[in-house]
């Protein structure tokens, strides 16, 4: 009996500091939310990694949070659900869900182009994770942008010492925003190069970690009725560490470097947590409704703009614990019994979806 209890105990120790697999449940899906806790930190460890690795982000500084959607695709626009809601005629780019795009820009570009609401569309299966496209909206216009060879972002089951290349590819013609055409060439290169505990702000947890370092060629053919000419676009290498647990749906910690001047840089530091009563909690301007008071302790009252739909309020944790169609231009509803915490309020109509937070005191 002792030699099958202390069998026991070897094997409860192992399943618990022993090396994770990360498989498509770890990921997210259409309608799961996460807080992202964002920090003004640029100077991390990020040499640290191998097997049984501990890395301590405990005492990283919080600047502020947002509010991570990852949108259903059959909510978003028309011209976004040919492309990438469409399983007959584009099964490779029925995607799982769409998010906002977090710094994307097209440097370089100018001449009065103005770039809104970039979001990336994404597909899962139980071997890989594709990014098949992105959409945004250049001069008041919505262009899809499908990737003509998508990009594989992770390969599944991940495990220690996996690595994948993926050399993906888009043209996107422009028309009718303007005349022009937009070219991107990425290299990706990914490694799980590490395994251990990581402990930040939010807590501890067993990961393995993920280096993948992506170059870009970018170009744009811009014609403004002066004569058309190609713009290289000075879009900088990347590379960027996650670090994947299992069930958390976004990675628990993201570092993102860049080269400048030969030298990798932190460019931006972010990571899972729970929600803080920062002020500077990001929220969607577009937002449409007037929601107040906001924070909420009885009661939260909506007047909807012209075209809402539904109305769905998810938990930090994404469970959903509010819907309903919207009959009238204005909604009272009681949060009295509610949990204290932060709330995605989302708002959809025929071809237009927005969120804002809601806190509940």
């Amino acid at each position: 009996m002792k030699h099958i209890l202390l069998s026991f105990s070897f094997i409860a120790t192992f399943s618990v500091f022993g090396q994770i697999t990360i498989s498509q449940n770890d990921f997210p899906g259409a309608d799961d939310t996460a807080m992202i806790s964002i920090s003004d930190e640029l100077v991390l460890d990020i040499a640290t990694t191998g097997a049984d690795a501990i890395w301590d982000f405990s005492t990283v500084h919080i600047a502020s949070q947002r509010i991570d959607t990852f949108y259903d695709v059959s909510s978003s626009s028309f011209g976004y659900q040919l492309v990438f809601n469409n399983i007959i005629f584009e099964p490779d780019y029925a995607s799982d869900y769409y998010f906002n795009l977090v710094g994307f820009d097209l440097a370089g570009v100018g001449g009065g182009i103005t770039i809104e609401s970039p979001v990336g569309f994404v597909k899962t299966t139980s071997a890989e994770v594709q990014n098949v496209g992105m959409g945004l909206v250049m001069n008041g216009f919505e262009i899809p942008m499908a990737a003509d060879t998508i990009d594989t972002e992770y390969l599944l089951p991940m495990n220690y010492t996996d690595s994948w290349n993926s050399n993906s590819y888009m043209y996107v013609d422009l028309n009718p925003a303007f005349n022009g055409i937009f070219v991107r060439h990425q290299y990706r290169s990914s490694e799980v190069d590490g395994w251990g505990a990581i402990t930040t702000p939010f807590g501890t947890f067993d990961v393995l970690r993920v280096r993948s370092f992506s170059t870009f060629d970018d170009s744009a053919y811009v014609d403004l009725g002066f004569g058309g000419t190609w713009l290289e676009l000075p879009t900088p290498d990347q590379v960027e560490y996650t670090w994947w647990s299992e069930n958390n749906k976004v990675p628990i910690m993201r570092i993102t470097t860049q080269d400048i001047a030969g030298t990798e840089t932190v460019s931006r530091v972010e990571f899972k947590d729970m929600e803080r009563n920062l002020a500077g909690i990001e929220t969607n301007p577009d937002f449409q409704a007037r929601m107040y008071p906001n924070p909420a302790n009885g009661s939260v009252n909506f007047n909807f703009e012209e075209g809402v739909d539904q109305i769905m309020i998810y938990s930090i944790t994404g469970e959903l614990v509010y819907q309903n169609t919207i009959t009238s231009s204005a909604l009272s509803l009681d949060v009295s019994e509610w949990t204290t915490g932060v709330y995605m309020v989302k708002l959809i109509g025929d071809e237009t979806v927005s969120s804002t937070k809601l806190i509940v005191e």
